[in-house]
């Protein structure tokens, strides 16, 4: 499972370690216990394969604050801490692994985000121009109007961490025409 991706070689290491831990204190009850350091979290690339997903609730991206939950048969599922979902789950037993990012995460990472704007004509082209500028390329992007004179315009963008998708939002604001701008998570990104 190890060598097909599916099962993430950490995990398993924690787990024979916890079995040795188990085994060893049945046969020595009456012995003085050994001081085990305890482990340290799992550092996480993003492109492990099937072993580690990154939670499409949430979408975490380098630089956020992240869990991981293993589900059986499915590898190690990676959330941020501030994930509804992951609240919804606390009190179920479920096997939680601190995990975070590897200092040199290369790769690029969806982010959806909500730019709200006065609707005037031109706006969208500023828009693009400025995720262009700050490195970044869209995947996705759909315009919502009120009835008012605003709209949302909802883009998904690849950026490389937090830092990167900070540039990108300090471009934005940038543009006169911009009310406000949100990241979206869990719960917002059906909205659109």
């Amino acid at each position: 499972d190890i060598g097909l991706g599916s099962r993430l070689a950490a995990i398993v290491v924690r787990r024979l370690q916890g079995a040795d831990t188990k085994k060893e204190k049945a046969e020595n009850k009456d012995a003085v216990p050994k001081e085990r350091k305890a482990p340290g979290p799992i550092l996480i690339r993003g492109t492990e394969g099937m072993a580690v997903q990154l939670a499409t609730c949430c979408r975490p991206i380098p630089g956020d604050p992240i869990i991981g939950l293993i589900r059986k048969g499915q590898g190690l599922l990676v959330h941020t801490h501030a994930c509804s979902n992951i609240a919804k789950l606390r009190g179920d037993r479920v096997d939680w692994v601190d995990v975070e990012w590897e200092p040199d995460v290369d790769g690029l990472f969806d982010v959806s985000i909500r730019v709200l704007v006065k609707n005037q004509r031109g706006v969208l082209a500023k828009l693009t121009a400025a995720i262009s500028e700050g490195q970044s390329n869209i995947t996705d992007v759909s315009i919502e109007r009120d009835h008012g004179t605003t709209a949302s315009v909802y883009f998904t963008v690849q950026v490389l961490n937090r830092a990167h998708l900070a540039r990108v939002l300090r471009g934005l604001r940038h543009i006169p025409e911009v009310i406000r701008i949100v990241r979206l998570k869990d719960k917002d990104l059906t909205h659109h």
